[in-house]
């Protein structure tokens, strides 16, 4: 499966799942984690999908497709729902929690402020905007 693949048969599904039902928890995670995988795909499309791509470059390159499109703060939040607890490697000082995340209080969907709900609707515009770029200039 390629990048644009991945997009759009699991990305995109996700994503209209959750906009049909946006009071069900599982659905935003769902389009979280999955929106979160899309700047490995990205990177490995960048890369060519060669197969000896060190880890290490792939994690870089995925990293600042990360930071140039802004996706950091989808990727914190996927993160804490994938491990439950953001806390840093060297530290025992907690940072977030999904446990703080109520599925039945959508009051409490957020990670230290950001919104949940914006934060989906945000990264899938701006994945959607870059598959688009792509697209075009194919």
């Amino acid at each position: 499966m390629d990048a644009r693949e991945y997009f759009q048969k699991v990305v995109v599904p996700n994503f209209a799942d959750f906009q049909q039902s946006s009071n069900d928890i599982r659905l935003l995670i769902n389009a979280l984690v999955s929106m979160n995988t899309v700047p490995e795909f990205l990177a490995l499309h960048r890369l060519g999908y060669a197969l000896d791509i060190s880890r290490e470059k792939l994690d870089e390159e995925a990293e600042a497709i990360r930071v140039d499109l802004r996706l950091t703060t989808l990727q914190f939040c996927a993160n804490m729902f994938k491990h439950v607890r953001r806390v840093p490697r060297r530290s025992s000082e907690f940072i977030a929690s999904s446990t703080d995340v109520s599925p039945n209080d959508q009051g409490t969907w957020t990670v230290l402020g950001d919104d949940l709900v914006e934060v989906v609707h945000k990264a899938f515009a701006t994945l959607k905007q870059e598959f688009d770029r792509l697209a075009a200039s194919a």
